[in-house]
Order: structure tokens, then C-alpha cells, then sequence
């Protein structure tokens, strides 16, 4: 008579897979917390064959919506308030970072312009999306 061995079970150790897990979701958890858009208007901003490449920081940020609604520094005004909180420029390497939606009027677009033009802010960067 044969004596038969017991059969061996084979486990596999999962405790490195799951390090291995547990450091992906932190890095995907990263990932996602620092590509959020930098804006919380969403504009149709105009396409052009270059990117917008200009100055990171400026002093303030404008916004003009499809519908004509102004917004500085992500809050809501009319022209007349602009006017008013838009202060004279003393330095000239001052960049005011201008997004404007692709449908609004060109009236709009110059206006808002003359007003910076006129208040000396020479630097404008106008925001726009790479084809």
C-alpha cells in the first residue's frame, strides 16, 4: 500500500499587492485634486493654432460671459462697479489677465480694454485655447 502525501495548498501573499494598490489610489487621488481648472467660470474661449503663453501671475483676472456678465477676481459686477474698483496702475509691468467668452460683443471686448487703457494698464493677456 501507498502512502499518499497530502497535497500542499498553495496561497499566494497578497499584503505587497495591496501596499502597491493603496499607493496608486493615493497618487490618482493626487492627480486629480491638482488638475482642476483654474477657473470656476466656464467660458467658450477662442481658438488659436498658438497657446496663450503669458506672465502666471497678474494682478487681477477678468472674466466676461456669453451673456455680457463681468466678473474680477471670480466676482460678479456690473460696469459701473468695475469702474469703481479698477484702480489707477502705478507700475507698468502690471499684467491683468483678461478670459473672454468667444460669443460675447466685440463692443464689450473694447470697452472693457478702453477701461484698463485708460486706468494704465498696458500688460493684457488675453486667455485662449490651443486648437
Amino acid at each position: 500500500m501507498k502512502l499518499r502525501k497530502p497535497k500542499q495548498e498553495s496561497s499566494i501573499d497578497i499584503s505587497s499587492l495591496i501596499d502597491v494598490l493603496f499607493i496608486l489610489l493615493i497618487f490618482l487621488m493626487l492627480a486629480v485634486r491638482f488638475s482642476e481648472p483654474t477657473s470656476s467660470l466656464s467660458l467658450d474661449l477662442p481658438k488659436s493654432k498658438t497657446e496663450s503663453i503669458g506672465n502666471e501671475t497678474y494682478a487681477f483676472k477678468i472674466q466676461i460671459k456669453s451673456n455680457g456678465e463681468l466678473y474680477k477676481n471670480d466676482s460678479k459686477m456690473d460696469m459701473n462697479t468695475f469702474l469703481q474698483t479698477l484702480e489707477i496702475n502705478s507700475d507698468p509691468n502690471k499684467t491683468v489677465s483678461l478670459e473672454v467668452d468667444q460669443h460675447i460683443e466685440f463692443g464689450t471686448f473694447v470697452k472693457v480694454t478702453d477701461i484698463l487703457k485708460q486706468n494704465n494698464y498696458q500688460k493684457i493677456e488675453i486667455k485662449t485655447e490651443k486648437q
